[in-house]
């Protein structure tokens, strides 16, 4: 049996942070039911577009990679009978997920107060970029603003670039996974207590989650600055370095791992140099230290200074291109870039739990749904007749 076999979720959320987040539980077995717009869909159907038949199918990189193994519905939740078709659907469900901005669902009659009403036990999760309360309560927000607003752009850049925001959207996927955490564990409070909940996530908090150990120097008086890819510490030796072939990512953490590094480049009298002895000498003989070492590394390409760093117990790794992440030997042999696929369309890549459930196989189970193609399927599920569901359809409510 899969971890959350049997659990039904109500899936209203739509871009990255929500979908990603109910894609999670349903790696591991949850059916999740997508509620989206008619016609259009999951706005995130339009986000980091492909081509050809995926283009036309509404599956761009954002949506592939966040909606395997779900089906979808269409419904216009402004519609009159939309409250009609919402209400079954919660009275059955065991979680809704949304990531409207706050008050949107209250206003439209579906809020945590009313469903719950209908519901008691349903785990009503709403994900937002402020969360449900505060001065920003009612702001929209998307990972950018949220890396600005909650010190990760702070701590990420150089002094010649300034601030800049992370690459990746580690926000919305911080954000979706702490979402499926606390889902999971009211979820398990329910098995104990037969109670629902109402959890309130907020973006910004994840954000300032993540960059804690930086605030935490901050409110002692020592605040980062910005060092690239630097260690916190400022060690010289702890930072990307240029090779033969490409760009090494040194990061001694300590120092006997930082007076290893001369042994590993082949100059182990420069442990005992009073220059590079110690962390607060490197920092003062800063660019004699790089010289040095880079000087050593253009000898040989990234991937054998890897495993020779790696080999005397240094963390290190070359730096690898998108491609080549995507052809890495660690993650095939885990099998965690995965590949399925969707009929009349090709093979939809996406990334399956990053751990491994003794006796259980984790994974999607569908390719990601086309807009609407299982209205009639989930509703003859929930008790609507077909007449109903044609009724429906005429009123253009699904």
């Amino acid at each position: 049996m899969r971890t959350f076999e049997g659990i039904r979720i109500i899936d209203f959320t739509q871009a990255i942070a929500g979908p990603f987040a109910t894609f999670q539980l349903a790696l591991m077995g949850a059916d999740v039911i997508k509620v989206e717009q008619r016609g259009i869909g999951d706005q995130g159907r339009q986000m980091y577009p492909l081509d050809g038949a995926y283009k036309e199918a509404g599956f761009s990189a954002i949506f592939m990679s966040a909606n395997a193994g779900k089906r979808s519905m269409t419904l216009d939740l402004k519609h009159p009978d939309a409250a009609g078709v919402v209400h079954r659907l919660v009275k059955d469900a065991d979680v809704v997920v949304e990531n409207f901005k706050a008050g949107t669902m209250d206003r439209m009659g579906f809020g945590s107060e009313a469903l719950r009403a209908i519901n008691p036990k349903l785990i009503y999760c709403s994900v937002t970029g402020f969360g449900q309360t505060g001065p920003r309560a009612k702001a929209a927000a998307y990972d950018p603003t949220i890396q600005a607003l909650g010190g990760i752009m702070a701590v990420n850049g150089t002094p010649e670039t300034g601030p800049m925001r992370v690459g990746a959207i580690v926000i919305d996927m911080g954000s979706a996974i702490t979402a499926a955490f606390a889902i999971s564990s009211a979820l398990f409070k329910r098995e104990r207590t037969g109670e629902g909940a109402h959890l309130d996530l907020s973006m910004q908090d994840v954000a300032s989650a993540i960059v804690s150990p930086s605030l935490l120097q901050t409110a002692h008086g020592k605040e980062p600055k910005l060092m690239g890819s630097r260690s916190l510490a400022g060690n010289p030796l702890a930072e990307t370095h240029p090779t033969q072939d490409g760009v090494l990512l040194l990061m001694p953490a300590i120092e006997a791992q930082s007076l290893k590094v001369w042994d590993v480049i082949g100059k182990p009298e420069l442990a005992k140099d009073p220059r590079f002895s110690t962390l607060e000498s490197r920092i003062d003989n800063e660019e004699e230290c790089l010289a040095v070492l880079r000087g050593a590394l253009s000898s040989a390409d990234a991937k054998t200074w890897e495993q020779r760093f790696a080999d005397a117990g240094i963390p290190a790794a070359a730096v690898l291109t998108l491609p080549d992440v995507l052809e890495d030997k660690q993650l095939a042999h885990r099998n965690h870039i995965r590949n399925i696929v969707a009929p009349d369309i090709g093979d939809v890549i996406y990334c399956s739990t990053p751990f491994k459930i003794s006796g259980e196989e984790t994974g999607a189970d569908r390719p990601p749904p086309r807009v609407g193609a299982d209205t009639d399927a989930v509703l003859s599920e929930f008790g609507f007749t077909d007449a109903e569901v044609a009724s429906l359809r005429e009123a253009t409510a699904i």
